[in-house]
């Protein structure tokens, strides 16, 4: 009824290499998130810390100082479907505050589409957002005229 295995015959060492790949592909995710944290936090001029982006529940505070939101912030944050909204408002801000468009920011979050939305967050070009009407010049520049007043 009871059949004796012998550990030593059935060890598989497929599983082991499996597992320590599964690893490696973990860390490297990780990795790649962080070091695009890392550049963002530099962008938006949170120099002196930017390194929390590489500790696990540092890299949240730095997330809410980017977005420039106050610290009780972390708490909504424990809150169940509370948070969902808490995170995509801190990513939206915090496209906003490097330059780049909040949707990015919303785009950070969604799985997949992350890899590409935190690589052009880290490294793509800032752009400044103002209103139209803040513009000084609403037409082309006139030419000078000279001293006698006719052009």
């Amino acid at each position: 009824m009871y059949e004796n295995f012998n550990n030593a015959e059935s060890y598989d060492p497929g599983g082991a290499v499996l597992g320590t790949f599964g690893w490696f592909v973990i860390f490297a995710i990780y990795f790649y998130f962080a070091f695009m944290h890392y550049k963002m936090a530099q962008k938006s001029s949170q120099c002196d810390s930017a390194w929390w982006a590489f500790v696990p529940i540092l890299n949240t505070v730095l997330l809410i100082k980017m977005a420039e939101k106050p610290m009780h912030w972390f708490l909504f944050l424990f809150i169940p479907v509370v948070n969902i909204f808490c995170f995509f408002s801190l990513w939206m801000n915090a496209a906003k505050k490097i330059g780049q468009s909040p949707v990015w920011g919303f785009l950070a979050l969604i799985p997949f589409i992350n890899f590409v939305a935190m690589f052009v967050l880290a490294f793509g070009s800032t752009q400044t957002y103002s209103s139209p009407s803040s513009s000084p010049m609403t037409g082309p520049p006139s030419k000078p005229r000279d001293k006698a007043g006719v052009s």
